[in-house]
């Protein structure tokens, strides 16, 4: 799985070795990666961690022949690794850094869910879930423009790709997870937005007064039930909206 070096990626990995799941754990970071991995063979399971930088879409097979070398072919793909930047209006965003968050959250989704399929169909079994998070609604996040549109066509892509396996055995489906932590939570608590002079800070703060915060254990536990069923092109959600235990 990708983007497993944190939050919601450990969470799932580690419910993914508890099941009996071999876990690749990868992430761009070689620290991160190997703390999700002790956390799953702590809890008894079986992981094994890798570096990439998705922002290399030539990478990808590379890193999938290094994940079938040491724990087989893939069963299972977990696409997580994405970017929320860049942040701010439209006008005045970077070309180069729209290009990235489009390559990252976008194609290096669909490059290495190309990378598998093969496998995949020739044993007539496989599952794709692609984690995508909007902070409220993909209105309500102004500022924010990349990172819901890449999300809105990560959705898209799982809905058309899941119609074009149909009948291989293999699903697609998605888990649309807002990604509010305890700190925003308690940040956003102390401001008040008549005091922000920036109207699409001001807009984000009013536009989050009801979002859950994010259970990240029980957003896993919630991919991986369906994961067990042959539900396919399906857009899952992942919302707690009380405060963590």
């Amino acid at each position: 799985m990708t983007g497993g070096g944190s939050a919601i990626g450990r969470a799932i990995a580690g419910q993914l070795g508890a099941g009996g799941v071999a876990v690749a754990v990868v992430a761009m970071s070689r620290a991160r990666a190997d703390a999700t991995v002790e956390a799953v063979r702590t809890a008894g399971g079986e992981a094994e961690g890798f570096t990439a930088d998705l922002y290399d879409p030539g990478s990808i097979p590379g890193l999938v022949h290094a994940v079938e070398q040491v724990l087989g072919e893939v069963d299972i793909l977990v696409n997580n690794a994405a970017t929320v930047t860049p942040l701010g209006p439209v006008a005045d965003l970077d070309s180069a850094a729209v290009l990235r968050a489009l390559t990252i959250n976008v194609a290096s989704v669909v490059t290495l869910t190309g990378v598998v399929i093969p496998a995949m169909s020739r044993r007539g079994w496989g599952r794709i879930a692609n984690v995508c998070g909007v902070i409220g609604n993909l209105a309500s996040w102004a500022g924010g423009n990349i990172y819901a549109a890449c999300a809105a066509a990560l959705e898209a892509h799982t809905v058309n790709l899941a119609a074009e396996l149909t009948g291989t055995g293999i699903t697609v489906n998605a888990l649309r997870v807002q990604r509010m932590g305890t700190s925003l939570r308690t940040w956003l608590a102390a401001v008040d937005p008549a005091a922000i002079d920036d109207p699409l800070i001001r807009r984000f703060i009013f536009s989050q007064t009801d979002v859950g915060t994010v259970d990240f254990d029980r957003s896993a536990a919630i991919l991986l039930g369906h994961l067990a069923t042959t539900e396919t092109g399906r857009v899952w959600s992942a919302v707690h909206s009380g405060p963590l235990a």
